[in-house]
């Protein structure tokens, strides 16, 4: 499979990745809130009796199924990044259906992912070499502190502590999927190498958990937040982590032709830079977000415990007699 075939599947896959996240989102509203503990049977109950729900997840798996075909011929630092287009489709589709107005800024950050994407697969046409090996030391070590600083991050947020926890939950989305993309590929190439055990017993098992987690973290985003703040915020993250952990343990270097590899890197910068400018589109969301929460914490009856929005347990202050 050439490399353009593989970025035109990309481009499939994250057409289905949005829809289905609307879908997901539709449904993720009428659902009992996700909190972050392990006793979730009712609300994972709830969640597969949804029809919209269930059918935004079948739109994401035919993408996501997309996206492991394109992956298993062709560099995942080059693939995962042509999913940014989506954010590019959310934007057009603001336009015409929504009837929204794009700033000349965001119509920039179209034009920058899409001429990423055009480099990410010049500087691919022409690659010789291949990837034949996992650095799983290095994936691991990567893993590990991907892992720990979303835990810390998630923490601050949950304490008020000035990190909007919609941005985080959707950066935590993006770390796992990002994540399940390198244990994807790492999947196939222990395949290519004959290694099976370490592919069917490691890395499959990795795939999928991380893969299915990021859904879950997903859904909570959506919850908690609009869609497109927690889409923006994956988006980013899951370049910036698929980027550095395929080149740095993937063995997904640069092409040793020069002006080659300076395609690359410039698509990889065109690509993170547009989709950091599309995820502006959500900057003024979540001012929103918080002034809307605020508003319904003043307006709450005095002596009210618990947010009937949320269900989250802020008590409210009785008022001082003067």
């Amino acid at each position: 499979m050439s490399i353009w075939s593989a970025i035109a599947l990309s481009l499939v896959a994250t057409s289905c990745y949005q829809l289905g996240a609307v879908m997901q989102k539709l449904g993720a509203d009428r659902m009992p809130r996700i909190e972050f503990q392990l006793r979730q049977r009712d609300v994972v109950r709830a969640f597969l009796r949804s029809p919209v729900w269930l059918g935004g997840i079948a739109i994401t798996t035919a993408g996501w199924t997309l996206f492991l075909k394109a992956i298993a011929n062709a560099p995942v630092s080059i693939v995962q990044p042509v999913l940014g287009f989506g954010l590019c489709l959310l934007a057009v589709f603001s336009v015409v259906i929504l009837k929204e107005r794009l700033r000349p800024l965001e119509w920039f950050g179209v034009a920058l992912v899409t001429g990423g994407i055009v480099l990410l697969g010049i500087s691919g046409a022409h690659e010789g070499t291949r990837a034949t090996s996992v650095s799983t030391g290095a994936l691991l070590a990567i893993s590990l502190a991907m892992v720990a600083l979303l835990a810390g991050a998630v923490r601050l947020a949950q304490a008020g502590l000035g990190i909007p926890l919609p941005v985080v939950i959707g950066c935590a989305a993006g770390v796992l999927i990002g994540l399940g993309a390198l244990y994807a590929k790492g999947f196939f190439l222990s395949l290519e190498v004959g290694s099976a055990r370490l592919a069917w017993l490691v890395f499959l098992p990795l795939t999928l958990v991380v893969n299915l987690g990021g859904l879950w973290v997903q859904q909570a985003g959506f919850q908690h937040g609009r869609a497109l703040i927690v889409v923006a915020m994956n988006a980013v993250t899951n370049k910036i982590v698929t980027i550095a952990g395929g080149m740095a343990t993937l063995g997904e270097i640069l092409p040793a032709d020069a002006s080659l590899a300076a395609a690359r890197v410039a698509g990889f910068t065109f690509v993170l830079v547009g989709t950091a400018v599309l995820a502006r589109f959500g900057s003024g969301e979540i001012a929103a977000d918080r002034l809307g929460a605020a508003t319904r914490r003043v307006s709450r009856p005095f002596g009210e415990d618990r947010s009937p929005a949320t269900g989250s347990g802020t008590r409210s202050r009785s008022p001082r007699c003067p």
